[in-house]
């Protein structure tokens, strides 16, 4: 029931976009979801805190969301979204979290070229206590390269919040050039990417620059008569810290370095128009010459989704 108020109850701005009146030529769409299911975690962790419990455990999924698109004109554009995650394990308790997103985004197409913005705000719960809050705002525009190629640059600024550990409390800037090419009637499609996060944190133990790359590659297809969507994935960054500090490997005054790399691998089966069964793996390699920094983890997880 408590999951269920809270995709009512959605952020003031999700429903003024409901609400606002809509033309003759307008096209306005509203889609929901939920999910229930487990999700298993070999090294249940913190990603945030960098603290890593080196338990395995499970976790019960509880996942909502709505989402509004509102095509005001040809050229004109807005969307808005809210979801909710419940994740509660099994034994460890203290790392139990919910998570509430909420964004809104107005794009504009001006020929090949669609520039947009949207912001986002998310809070984060942890052990049923007020953790984090996040507040991004970012421009972006898409510029369309022949029939199936594009190219996204984007620029966000972002600020997190932390409740009790104010000293990671950040602003952090970011740059991220994106390339799509999307291939068999837009059923598949690869996006490769380049990025760049600069984080300024109260603490300076806790500011870093941080170059990466990803990649990924999704296809939906038809097979025995059931709709499928798999997508594959990987990131890589490396994080430069700004501060000097003793490294906890060598006990010598050093500067610190973090490199991450994470994949994944997803696979949707539709069943019907509104039922799918969704399977996720993924892998995090967090190496890091602070030791309490270096983990690593792999998450599988098993839902049922209905969309309505």
């Amino acid at each position: 029931m408590a999951l269920i108020n809270r995709l009512i109850a959605a952020p003031a701005a999700l429903c003024l976009l409901c609400c606002l009146p809509v033309q003759a030529n307008d096209t306005l769409s509203v889609n929901a979801s939920v999910r229930a299911g487990l999700e298993q975690q070999s090294n249940v962790n913190i990603s945030e805190l960098e603290q890593a419990s080196g338990q395995s455990d499970v976790a019960t999924l509880l996942e909502a969301d709505i989402k509004v698109q509102w095509q005001t004109t040809p050229a004109l554009r807005l969307d808005g979204g809210y979801s909710v995650q419940d994740k509660n394990y099994h034994q460890a308790d203290a790392f139990d979290s919910r998570l509430q997103l909420a964004h809104l985004d107005a794009s504009y197409q001006l020929g090949a070229t669609t520039v947009g913005a949207n912001l986002y705000y998310a809070s984060a719960d942890l052990a049923q206590a007020r953790f984090l809050t996040l507040q991004q705002a970012s421009l972006y525009s898409m510029h369309s390269i022949g029939d199936s190629s594009f190219v996204r640059p984007a620029i966000t600024l972002s600020d997190k919040t932390f409740a009790r550990f104010s000293e990671r409390n950040a602003s952090t800037a970011s740059a991220s050039l994106d390339a799509f090419w999307f291939f068999a009637s837009a059923q598949r499609f690869i996006t490769l990417g380049l990025l760049y996060d600069d984080e300024d944190s109260r603490d300076p133990a806790f500011s870093y620059q941080a170059p990466g790359i990803r990649v990924r590659f999704s296809a939906s297809y038809p097979l025995w008569q059931l709709e499928h969507k798999l997508q594959l994935g990987a990131k890589w960054s490396q994080r430069s810290y700004s501060a000097v500090q003793p490294d906890d490997n060598t006990a010598a005054a050093s500067r610190r370095r973090d490199n991450q790399s994470q994949f994944e691998a997803s696979w949707q089966l539709n069943l019907s128009a509104k039922l799918a069964v969704l399977t996720k793996l993924e892998h995090g390699d967090f190496s890091s010459t602070l030791q309490s920094a270096d983990y690593r983890e792999t998450r599988s997880s098993l839902a049922l989704q209905l969309s309505f």
